[in-house]
């Protein structure tokens, strides 16, 4: 039973959010200290937790998922790019309202998720999820926001978590062992992950006004494909395609890409808006109000998918 524990660390990381708030509110925290955080985040932790994780031996089995985390995380969003031109068809939705149903939170949320459930080995099949993620938003996402423009293959290949992977596969297959206080090192380092996650959040929570969030109504309607409508298709998707009965430990397997389908949408939405001026505050409400409702959510739908593939 995998909803239990879930449930659990979401509600404590969840305490951290609401506490780093409440600390940005009664001004003991500045919230311009999560631009330094996001900058940590972004480029030393998450790049340690992917690079950690690939510090096992490649095994056929861990070959194997690691293929099929990929191909699902290609499905899910090709199906999600399918919502969203459908979105922006009859609902007219905006580059800022497409991306935040397409892109979600994955790395920052459910690689903590994933190594409290499932323990820190089954990281790995996250880095497949953030592969995919990362090539699709730094190319065709950041084509939703740039128009036509050319996007720098450059800044793709360069991306700090792409690196990571390149390397930690490098590592995988060439069979290195790290010098033990180096692994310990990094290891340190990825057990920060979803702490700092959650207060840079927090941080964003605790300046905002409560009636900031809700100045576009429209944040509604994202909220439900987001986190109903594409987090259900994905559900049964899954389900449908029966591939968790395919391959050893399927069923594990197969729910971290999902949990990373599940989760809410990125904060990476939010640079990305300021960067090229396409309404930054209507992107950082609709991160924090489906960062706020994964509480709930996330749960639910992992608690039907426990009960639909045995």
């Amino acid at each position: 039973m995998l909803t239990l524990p879930l449930a659990s660390k979401i509600a404590e990381l969840f305490l951290i959010l609401f506490a780093t708030a409440a600390l940005v509110k009664t001004g003991v925290f500045q919230a311009d200290y999560g631009r330094v955080l996001s900058r940590i985040s972004l480029y030393f932790v998450t790049p340690c937790v992917i690079f950690h994780a690939y510090q096992q031996k490649l095994t056929p089995e861990v070959q194997q998922g690691l293929l099929t985390t990929v191909a699902l995380a290609i499905g899910f969003h090709l199906l999600f790019f399918l919502v969203a031109g459908l979105l922006r068809r009859f609902w007219k939705a905006t580059e800022v309202e497409r991306a935040s149903v397409v892109f979600t939170n994955a790395g920052n949320l459910v690689i903590p998720l994933v190594s409290h459930v499932l323990g820190a080995e089954w990281v790995i099949y996250v880095s497949g999820y953030l592969l995919v993620f990362n090539v699709l938003f730094w190319t065709v996402g950041l084509r939703m926001f740039a128009g036509s423009g050319s996007v720098s293959l450059r800044k793709v290949l360069l991306n700090p978590n792409l690196l990571a992977v390149a390397a930690g596969v490098a590592v995988m297959l060439l069979g290195i062992s790290l010098p033990e206080p180096l692994a310990i090192a990094f290891g340190d380092v990825a057990a920060m992950i979803g702490p700092l996650s959650m207060m840079i959040t927090g941080m964003i929570v605790g300046s905002m006004k409560l009636g900031d969030l809700f100045v576009n109504r429209r944040v509604f309607g994202v909220l439900l494909f987001r986190m109903v409508l594409c987090s259900g298709l994905a559900v049964c998707a899954v389900a449908l395609s029966g591939i968790a009965g395919r391959i050893p430990s399927g069923k594990a397997i197969v729910m971290i890409p999902l949990l990373s389908a599940l989760a809410p949408s990125a904060s990476n939405i939010n640079q990305v808006a300021i960067l090229y001026d396409k309404d930054a505050p209507y992107a950082s409400a609709i991160n924090i109000l489906t960062t706020l409702s994964c509480i709930a959510t996330i749960p639910l739908w992992v608690l039907l998918y426990d009960a639909l593939v045995v």
